[in-house]
Formats: C-alpha cells, structure tokens, sequence
C-alpha cells in the first residue's frame, strides 16, 4: 500500500442529521466527533462526522445539503461488525429502523449476517464473527 493511503469514511446524504445520528449512536455506538457547514448556494451542507468511540478506523458522515434534494437511500451498504447481532437487531427497531433480513449463519463461514435500514432507508450489513 502507497504511504498515506488507507480508507478514511463513508458519506451518506440524509434529511435529518439529528435523528440519523441518533440512530447510530444509539444502535451501533457511534459517537459525534464534530459537526461541520460550508458551501454556498447549492453546495451550502451541514455534516456530522461520527467514528467509534476510541477514534480508531473510518469514519462516517452524514451530510445534508440545504438546497437540493436528498438523493434516494441505496447509493452504499454499510458495513459494521458487532458483538452480538441480535441485541444490534432489536436496537435497529427500537430505533426507528427496519429489519430486512433477520440475523443467520452463514454456512461454512464463523459469521452472523443481518441486513438492516436506517429510519431513512439507507442500507446496512450487521456482522458478528462467532
């Protein structure tokens, strides 16, 4: 790898900064490390920056542009490895998220899969190595 190069965060468009970050806190233990705006016009945005609660790994960012359209849920899939799926899973609908998929094994491999959605739709995968 080049020096300098690693992946660094996930952006997704939402509506609804405060309940989109509220959901990641409270569902997959996000925490706000800073909120940012900038832009004019149509590039006028508001973002929070999230990461784990240690400040190791990539981060995620949630950005609302004030003057255009949020663009549909589906333009990523999140992915987060977690202790135990199934308390991740309950949290996702006490949280005002979906269920898509239930958490399962998958066959031949130490994982537990769900697949779940923000409250705005936006796509995520729940991994538990067991």
């Amino acid at each position: 790898m080049a020096d300098g190069q690693r992946f660094a965060f996930t952006k997704i468009a939402v509506d609804d900064l405060d309940t989109q970050s509220a959901f990641y806190s409270a569902v997959l233990g996000q925490v706000v490390r800073h909120r940012v705006s900038g832009g004019e016009g149509d590039g006028e945005f508001s973002e929070i920056v999230m990461g784990s609660p240690d400040g190791d790994g990539p981060s995620l960012l949630l950005v609302h542009h004030l003057h255009r359209e949020t663009p549909p849920p589906g333009e990523a899939v999140l992915g987060f490895t977690v202790a135990d799926v199934e308390r991740v899973v309950r949290a996702v609908t006490d949280a005002g998220g979906v269920v898509c998929a239930p958490p399962r094994s998958l066959p031949g491999q130490a994982l537990r899969v769900a697949r779940v959605q923000d409250p705005e739709g936006h796509a995520l995968e729940i991994i538990q190595h067991i």
